[in-house]
């Protein structure tokens, strides 16, 4: 069944669980992430990152979650992932998603706000789920050199206040992609912003930043951990693992076989992790 994002935060919250947002760039994928939610009983976010949609037409692959998702008996969220425009967020609301994340991170302040202020007063309108973040979360890369911008709690607070949102991307340590260097999260920061916003708060850039990292941070107000690179790389690893071992006889659908697989496994061990399975 397809809900709003905002319905299956509030419970995670509640219940002191998180929900997995897995990024999706194909049909496969998006079988691959819904059978692990139905194997586990878990309710799950399908997260479709605008960046993702080069390769495919954005309607056609939130249509086709859409038309997965509906019979199913766990509760499915699609979100519009890193929507980096107004217009984005409105092409995600008309595709029929759920909710939708307007990224203006990287914009000063009061543009972010604005955006996301407009985007919030459209999204509710039509009974969809805003998330916005504040602060910034860089790439694993350049984890070493120390530049992401950490969340301040009282920023985040006049944020949430001027926005409206209804879930908080924070900037606490992780990193999207793979890592260069030792994840570390401030938990006294996340500490900080959860007593001062008290509303469902987001982690991006879940992979690789380790297990128990991971489920410490739920006690903090993390309702939601977006996951891709794990996947991904488990994705490739098989699929050399196939090339090597059968290079002559190997066939592109036994390659998304192997991705397929990839998808469904990891995406299943997180929803144990978060503690979301059994919760649909």
């Amino acid at each position: 069944m397809l809900v709003p994002m905002g319905e299956l935060l509030k419970d995670a919250l509640e219940h002191k669980y998180a929900v997995g947002a897995f990024d999706v760039p194909s049909l496969e994928t998006v079988e691959a992430v819904l059978e692990a939610a139905v194997g586990n009983s878990s309710p799950v976010i399908v997260a479709i990152p605008e960046s993702f949609c080069r390769d495919v037409r954005f309607e056609t692959l939130v249509g086709c979650a859409r038309e997965q998702a509906l019979p199913l008996k766990v509760p499915v969220a699609i979100i519009l992932d890193h929507g980096r425009s107004y217009e984005s967020c409105i092409r995600a609301l008309r595709a029929g998603m759920t909710s939708v994340m307007f990224d203006g991170s990287s914009l000063p302040y009061g543009e972010n706000v604005a955006i996301t202020r407009e985007v919030v007063r459209v999204a509710h309108a039509v009974g969809v789920t805003v998330e916005g973040e504040i602060g910034h979360v860089g790439q694993g890369a350049e984890y070493e050199k120390g530049q992401e911008v950490l969340t301040k709690p009282e920023e985040a607070a006049q944020f949430v206040a001027d926005t409206g949102v209804d879930a908080l991307a924070v900037a606490v340590g992780t990193a999207h992609g793979k890592y260069k260097g030792e994840p570390k999260i401030h938990y006294d920061l996340l500490s900080t912003i959860y007593d001062t916003v008290k509303m469902p708060l987001v982690l991006h850039g879940g992979s690789s930043t380790g297990d128990e990292r991971l489920k410490r941070s739920i006690d903090y107000g993390i309702a939601k951990v977006n996951i891709y690179t794990d996947m991904a790389e488990e994705a490739k690893r098989r699929i050399k693992k196939a090339l090597d071992e059968r290079w002559d006889k190997v066939r592109l659908n036994d390659l998304i076989h192997e991705t397929r697989g990839a998808f469904k496994d990891v995406s299943g061990h997180y929803m144990q992790l978060f503690g979301s399975t059994g919760r649909a």
